[in-house]
């Protein structure tokens, strides 16, 4: 079970993660930014690699989280600008969950379970997505599936520039609806 300090851990490396990437950050750095020792950190993590992968196992679940609230908030009925806007925000957020998912996977090992994770995790957020569009008007569906293989890719690269939440989403707006 986990305590709070390992919580203030796990908040602290998802953002060092998120502003300078996997191999800029020490574990020394989130001891110091989770007010914790450098020991306590040694002590729930053995390896930097397990903490960057349990930091990435709570923004993916956070991301799957969002989208599955998009896919039972959308339908026929909504906008197609809302509709699109709010896939983004479920996406993106701040960036940050989007960013450690970036980090992480540039940091994984080939054929490993965290590889496997991480792919997992773009199928079920294909899949939301997807579902979601189904739901939408059929013009739009249409648009949507066929533009599918582009979503994460593009919205991961907005996320890599740090771009704006408003920016971000109006972007992807631009881009899904023409």
């Amino acid at each position: 079970m986990k305590d709070a300090s390992e919580d203030k851990i796990i908040e602290s490396a998802i953002k060092l993660i998120s502003e300078r990437g996997v191999y800029g950050m020490s574990l020394g750095e989130v001891a110091l930014a989770a007010s914790v020792s450098k020991g306590a950190v040694q002590y729930s993590f053995k390896t930097k690699q397990a903490l960057v992968e349990k930091a990435a196992e709570h923004c993916l679940k956070s991301i799957s989280d969002a989208l599955f609230a998009w896919v039972d908030s959308v339908s026929a009925s909504s906008p197609a600008r809302d509709a699109v806007g709010a896939l983004a925000d479920a996406m993106l957020g701040d960036g940050t969950f989007l960013r450690v998912f970036i980090a992480a996977n540039g940091s994984v090992e080939p054929e490993s379970d965290f590889e496997a994770a991480l792919d997992a995790s773009m199928s079920e957020w294909n899949d939301l997505i997807e579902l979601g569009s189904m739901k939408l008007k059929p013009e739009l569906a249409a648009r949507m599936k066929r533009l599918l293989p582009a979503v994460i890719p593009f919205l991961s690269g907005l996320a890599a520039m740090n771009a704006d939440p408003d920016y971000a989403k109006e972007a992807f707006t631009a881009f899904i609806l023409g």
